[in-house]
């Protein structure tokens, strides 16, 4: 089945490089040496991060509810799989073994819908909670009980709910800073502001112009319970967590001038960086390393940054020959834009408890094997184009 795209906060981004050694800056912040790892692409290091792979095909019943067309978002706990699906907005529920159950929760004005818009999904498992974060917050437990809902006061794009009755924000997107408006923040469960951060500023663009643009990236990390943000218009990659919002890393990304306005202008939107600018749209992290997806040239690429030498390692992904662009009407997740540092198989997703989770369409695998040199694990060989998105589980190793 093809999956339709969607393309959240720019999205969320590379492939790494060979070994080079970073530097520590004086204030003991990371910073990781993309632009010079650049020169020398190798694979990724990932498999050495890797126990075991689990694969876990959707299965598609009778009843229509069970057709998954589209992946925007998911979450995962020890007994279930959600998905939150973008053509119809409803969350749909299937057991640890792909088998489908029910719908959870659907977009709609009755008394067991969801009234507003359903952006991202989040499950707690150690609190019996399951967040539906859009326009407000709806609180449920994990089997789709009521508890309730609570406000968003501001436009935002992103936001994940961090404990301690915090949530992480990160604002719309052509909104001016000037005004009263918020960049990035912690609120508190009634809306109320913890911290924001809003002093995004260049000389090179009016301050009445500076907000952001569709240049900027925020990707969740069960690593700290907190979120990983950047923007096009500087190299520094903040933490949000409950109570603080600090610099994570650095990354020597050396752009032009017109990816920092890009990043900042909301008088002069270009969605796309110039042929020469990486853009970082994704990230996660394990306790040992960071990793990060770019885009350069219309190539993706990923790296991954040791977090304890800050060694960085480059890798250019092999995907079809279509406009980097378009990839995402393949899969909207880009599940297989990512490392062959395991097994050969393009490894990119996200960090959920002590697991890597990556979501694939038979679609994207048809259109990879054809046209790339991946290799398709055995588990993965006999799938129907037709067939829904494949969710693959990786044991991260726990024993550093």
């Amino acid at each position: 089945m093809k999956a339709k795209s969607f393309f959240i906060v720019s999205a969320m981004a590379f492939v790494l490089a060979s070994c080079h050694s970073n530097q520590v800056n004086q204030t003991r912040l990371l910073t990781a040496s993309v632009r010079k790892a650049l020169n020398s692409p190798t694979t990724l290091p990932i498999a050495d991060e890797i126990e075991s792979a689990e694969y876990i095909p959707l299965e598609i019943t009778t009843d229509d509810a069970s057709l998954i067309d589209g992946v925007v978002d998911f979450a995962i706990t020890s007994k279930y799989i959600y998905v939150l699906v973008g053509k119809e907005s409803r969350i749909v529920m299937f057991d640890r073994k792909g088998h489908f159950l029910r719908t959870f929760l659907q977009q709609g004005q009755g008394p067991d819908e969801f009234n507003g818009m359903i952006g991202f999904i989040q499950a707690n498992e150690a609190d019996n909670r399951f967040y539906v974060i859009g326009n407000k917050v709806g609180v449920y437990t994990l089997d789709g009980t009521f508890v309730k809902d609570f406000p968003i006061n501001s436009p935002i794009i992103y936001a994940h709910h961090l404990g301690n009755k915090r949530i992480g924000a990160i604002a719309m997107p052509l909104m001016s800073f000037q005004g009263g408006s918020f960049g990035i923040g912690i609120f508190q469960e009634d809306g109320k502001a913890i911290i924001t951060k809003n002093n995004f500023y260049s000389p090179l663009v009016p301050r009445e112009n500076s907000g952001f643009t569709f240049g900027i990236m925020g990707s969740p990390s069960d690593e700290k319970q907190s979120v990983l943000f950047k923007m096009a218009s500087n190299d520094t990659i903040f933490r949000l967590s409950a109570d603080t919002i600090k610099p994570a890393l650095v990354v020597s990304l050396k752009n032009s001038d017109e990816e920092v306005i890009r990043g900042l202008n909301i008088q002069d939107i270009k969605k796309f960086p110039a042929n020469g600018d990486i853009f970082v749209n994704d990230i996660f992290e394990t306790s040992r390393r960071f990793y990060l997806r770019m885009l350069l040239n219309e190539k993706y690429y990923v790296a991954s940054v040791d977090k304890q030498s800050g060694e960085t390692v480059v890798e250019q992904c092999d995907v079809p020959e279509t406009s980097a662009y378009n990839l995402a009407d393949i899969n909207m997740q880009l599940g297989m834009v990512g490392s062959k540092g395991y097994n050969r198989f393009p490894i990119w997703g996200r960090i959920l408890g002590s697991n890597l989770v990556q979501v694939v369409t038979p679609y994207e695998m048809e259109k990879f094997k054809e046209q790339t040199k991946i290799t398709i694990p055995q588990e993965l060989q006999k799938s129907n184009v037709n067939e829904n998105p494949i969710f693959i589980i990786y044991k991260i190793k726990q024993d550093y």
